[in-house]
Parts: structure tokens; C-alpha cells; sequence
């Protein structure tokens, strides 16, 4: 796992990422709080670039080393860090609670440029309407211990969207993807190869 840096115009993004420069990319989005960062999906980046993707989990302008923009950067972000490194469509956004949302906002907005998404508890404003837009097959990732935004939540979802694949986890917080890694990350493989 290395350091990275991508200049986009608006600023600098850091991120760690792993996994070969020409393999399909995956962007890892944290949460909200500031204990959040790149570090969130810590557990996954070496095990998924070593399925062969190239994966990169960013400090989001604003969260650890990376500057803060203007205006919180969500979507525009991932715009800047696709653009910025010369990728039109990234094989999946990966995202936890705010993350998931970004995730979610950035596939209704640009469905062409991603082609699945990772999440685990995401936290969507529009609710259940913003998902049902989604074209994109999606993993989700939900603990039964999830303290901030109950199971329930994921069960209703995963009967909402037609393309969802619901992976439940007896424990694992408001963390379930990265908490069972090794799991997830199995699981993840599964369907990133899959048709759909």
C-alpha cells in the first residue's frame, strides 16, 4: 500500500492506494465523522488489489491530509479524482454511511462513469427514492450491532433495489464491510466479476 497524491484543479486528494495502475479501478469513500479517512477501508484495499483491481481510499477534501475545498466536496469530488487520473469510468465506488451516499448521489448523476457500487450503511438524503434511481448493481453491507442507522434500514433496501445483493453481519458496528474484511472482500470479488 502506497501514498498518493492527485491533483485535481480544485486541489490536492490523498488517498492510499494498491494494486496495479492499469488494472480496473475501485474508489473507497469514508464517512463523515473525522475519526473517519483513506483508513476506513484499510482492512480491504490489499485484499482486493490482490483480486486484481487497483483500489484507492481517499481523504475527502476536507478529512485527514487533504485540504479542504471551498464547499463540501462530495460527487464533484470523485469527478476531480476520475478526471485527474485519466479514468472515465471506475469499476466501483465503495462508500460507508456519507460515503454511501456520495456513492449513490454520484451513480444517479453519472451512471456511465461507474459500474457498481460497495456500500455499507449508507446514509442517503431522499431516502429510499435515491436508490431505486440506481442502474448499477449493488453490494451492501449492513451489522446487526450497527448503533447509527439500523439493519432495518438494509433489509428495506435490499427489497427496493432490484440489482442489490444484501450481505448481513451479526457484528461489525456502523463498520460491517471493513469489521469482516475478509468476508466482504470474498464476497466483493464474487460480484464485481459477475454479470449485470
Amino acid at each position: 500500500m502506497q501514498d498518493i497524491w492527485i491533483e485535481t484543479p480544485k486541489g490536492k486528494i490523498f488517498g492510499k492506494t494498491a494494486g496495479s495502475v492499469d488494472a480496473p479501478l475501485i474508489i473507497g469513500i469514508h464517512g463523515w465523522s473525522q475519526k473517519n479517512g483513506w483508513h476506513t477501508w484499510e482492512p480491504v484495499i490489499e485484499r482486493l488489489a490482490a483480486a486484481g483491481y487497483r483500489v484507492i481510499s481517499v481523504d475527502m477534501p476536507g478529512w485527514g491530509q487533504s485540504p479542504k475545498w471551498d464547499k463540501v466536496a462530495g460527487k464533484s469530488a470523485v469527478i476531480a479524482i476520475l478526471d485527474a487520473l485519466g479514468v472515465y469510468q471506475a469499476k466501483a465506488l465503495m462508500g460507508k454511511s456519507w460515503g454511501g451516499g456520495v456513492c449513490v448521489a454520484f451513480a444517479n448523476a453519472f451512471p456511465d462513469r461507474v459500474d457498481r457500487l460497495l456500500l455499507t450503511a449508507p446514509a442517503v438524503r431522499g431516502g429510499v427514492e435515491m436508490f431505486a434511481r440506481l442502474t448499477q448493481p449493488v453490494l451492501l453491507a449492513w451489522a446487526d450491532d450497527d448503533p447509527m442507522i439500523p439493519v432495518q434500514n438494509g433489509l428495506d433496501l435490499a427489497e427496493v433495489l432490484p440489482t442489490c445483493t444484501l450481505v448481513r453481519y451479526p457484528a461489525g458496528g456502523h463498520n460491517a464491510a471493513p469489521e469482516n474484511g475478509a468476508d466482504f472482500v470474498e464476497k466483493a470479488r464474487a460480484f464485481l466479476k459477475a454479470k449485470g
